[in-house]
């Protein structure tokens, strides 16, 4: 499998760049990348115009200038082209706790049973930025897009999906608040400790 992690985002609600937000003596983008290298066999980081000083191999891509700022859509289009065929797992640069594990699982799923894509769920949320896709898909993003539709769900209502229930949601919990970052804070560094 490849890895599309995406980092193209705003962070507004934030207020700064959530990826490179440390968390212990590691920023969250590097917390990240080191638990996905092992189990890929390509790792692409989609991020447009931020500086990211990256110290594994890593593919640093920008989303072409059509859909420059579309937000993850556009991050998945530019991910996919790069992998080219086969399983690819995206996640979003905001997920300190996203996990090689659950990864292996969606992308196992998705093979065995030859889906489009696989979407974890917990409660009545879907994840689809941190979902298993097949790079085969591309031309549905393509059309998504050319829609003027910007939204991950407008891509699966679209393509051939399959939700599977989460019971660990901090895998898929994600940082949007000065909050949610002391509480990841909290949990890691705690941890870390023992």
């Amino acid at each position: 499998m490849k890895t599309i992690i995406l980092a193209g985002g705003k962070s507004s609600r934030m207020g700064e760049n959530k990826a490179l937000m440390k968390i212990g003596d590691k920023r969250v983008i590097d917390r990240i990348i080191e638990e996905f290298i092992p189990i890929s066999e390509e790792v692409f980081l989609i991020a447009n115009e931020q500086f990211y000083q990256i110290e594994h191999s890593v593919m640093v891509l920008e989303d072409t200038e059509a859909y420059k700022s579309q937000g993850p859509l556009a991050g998945i289009l530019t991910g996919l082209t790069a992998a080219k065929q086969g399983p690819c797992l995206v996640v979003a640069c905001d997920m300190p706790f996203a996990s090689a594990d659950l990864a292996k699982q969606l992308v196992q799923t998705l093979i065995d049973k030859k889906l489009d894509a696989v979407v974890p769920i917990v409660g009545r949320q879907i994840h689809p930025l941190f979902s298993a896709y097949d790079a085969r898909i591309l031309t549905y993003v393509h059309e998504t897009l050319k829609e003027g539709k910007k939204a991950v769900k407008s891509l699966l209502d679209r393509i051939n999906v399959e939700y599977i229930e989460v019971m660990d949601s901090l895998d898929l919990w994600n940082m949007n608040t000065k909050e949610d970052y002391i509480e990841a804070k909290k949990r890691i560094e705690g941890n870390e400790l023992h």
